[in-house]
């Protein structure tokens, strides 16, 4: 990248910064954002290990800034990006710390070998017992799921596509995945 490419990137990325200080107008955030989005999701998936945990950090990590940005003036963006998102990262990890034993069933609920749905993993009485409990869950729960599992769209799709924020997609997500586990261990 020579110079004056690299000068544009920088004014567009101050421009934003400034019109997201003063207007706290979401397009400018996201305008900050998505464009690293793959660099904060890598990061992520580094420290957690698999793509749930992973996602959740980056939507975490969206609202975390969304809240900085606010606050702080940053004029190194990207540096600063990747900076808070490697401590949100340690810092749940750091949380989990002792409790990661404790909650090693809310580990595998996450997990993509364990519990991921997806047909091939399942016989016919599991599929059947899965689409029942599907039909058990709240209808948004429901949405998000199919969405997520058997269409693959990725947590900023559902955003799109249902008009809900990032927060309430992941709630939706995680609490419908809980209340399929839980379903399935009673059939």
């Amino acid at each position: 990248m020579n110079t004056k490419d690299r000068s544009s990137v920088d004014n567009n990325t101050g421009d934003l910064l400034l019109k997201y200080r003063q207007t706290h107008d979401q397009r400018y955030l996201n305008g900050l954002f998505y464009p690293n989005m793959e660099l904060i999701y890598g990061l992520c998936l580094k420290y957690f290990k698999n793509t749930a945990d992973a996602e959740d950090a980056v939507m975490d990590i969206y609202l975390t800034i969304s809240h900085k940005l606010k606050e702080h003036e940053v004029s190194h963006f990207k540096s600063w990006l990747y900076v808070v998102s490697k401590n949100h990262c340690l810092d749940v990890l750091r949380s989990r710390g002792a409790k990661l034993l404790k909650e090693n069933e809310v580990m595998l609920m996450y997990s993509e070998e364990v519990f991921h749905l997806n047909e091939e993993n399942y016989n016919e009485e599991q599929l059947k017992a899965l689409e029942q409990c599907l039909e058990q869950i709240p209808a948004d729960q429901k949405d998000v799921l199919k969405w997520f599992y058997f269409d693959k769209m990725s947590y900023h799709e559902i955003v799109q596509k249902s008009g809900k924020n990032w927060n309430k997609v992941r709630s939706e997500i995680q609490n419908g995945r809980r209340n399929l586990k839980n379903c399935m261990e009673e059939k």
